[in-house]
């Protein structure tokens, strides 16, 4: 029996990280993001030549693209094993810059698209009596941080459910959990090095050693590190964990 995984944001980063590393474990990942041609190098990249890698794009905020994804994963394979909800967060922004239709629009973004794929997998994953579901959350839903509102708001929101979720599948043998990414090195990481460089007029190593200053460890995370995490959670040794809010952050969040 081959598990099949379906990883969101698989074309960079976490997701990508993600995929390669269930693949090699011997999963089939489909490979979900946006933009087709880095679904692709992702599936070039896995095993087999990516024959056990299927990539599917399209946008997780349309209700009729997380429908088709769905529907198209049980119809090809017959089972659905792993989801890992995996999306960016809101713009940043401070409690007095954003308005209700900007709160809304976040919680579009990510916490409904989380919770529709969960309710729509979850029917597959107990017929099957197995499952595990991760979502990728981030620090910051336990810990505001200034500027980040919305972002707090709506992982925050995504943590309390996961927790509410692990309780309901758990007779199911069906886990859910959730993943706290801190500072990781990836696209987004090289962004907010840029941003800072470019707004503290400073350079680029200045900004990279104050983004450290923080981590205990003295050094951002890789997203291999997260995928691995990811990997432990979704196998069958991982099955009496579920409803867990794990950081992966050097150190850097230890109190909460």
């Amino acid at each position: 029996m081959t598990r099949v995984a379906i990883i969101l944001g698989a074309g960079r980063g976490i997701g990508r990280a993600t995929a390669l590393h269930l693949n090699a474990k011997g999963y089939t990942t489909v490979l979900c993001a946006r933009t087709s041609p880095d679904l692709e190098k992702v599936a070039a990249e896995s095993g087999d030549g990516g024959r056990t890698a299927y990539v599917l794009p399209g946008d997780i905020t349309s209700r009729a693209f997380r429908e088709e994804l769905v529907s198209d994963v049980e119809r090809r394979f017959g089972r659905i094993d792993v989801l890992v909800n995996n999306a960016p967060g809101p713009a940043p922004g401070d409690f007095d810059s954003v308005d209700a239709d900007d709160i809304s629009a976040a919680m579009d973004q990510k916490l409904v698209p989380y919770l529709d794929l969960v309710k729509s997998v979850a029917p597959v994953m107990i017929r099957n009596e197995f499952g595990r579901i991760v979502n990728i959350v981030g620090n910051i839903g336990k810990e505001p941080a200034p500027g980040m509102f919305l972002s707090g708001l709506v992982n925050a929101a995504v943590s309390n459910a996961g927790r509410y979720l692990a309780r309901q599948y758990a007779r199911h043998n069906v886990t859910v959990n959730c993943v706290h990414p801190g500072v990781i090195r990836t696209q987004r990481y090289d962004n907010a090095v840029q941003h800072i460089s470019r707004t503290g007029g400073m350079s680029p190593q200045e900004a990279e050693d104050r983004l450290r200053s923080a981590i205990p460890m003295d050094r951002p995370g890789e997203a291999e590190e997260v995928a691995a995490l990811i990997g432990f959670l979704t196998s069958d040794e991982a099955s009496y964990v579920t409803g867990q809010q794990i950081s992966v952050d050097g150190g850097q969040l230890t109190c909460v």
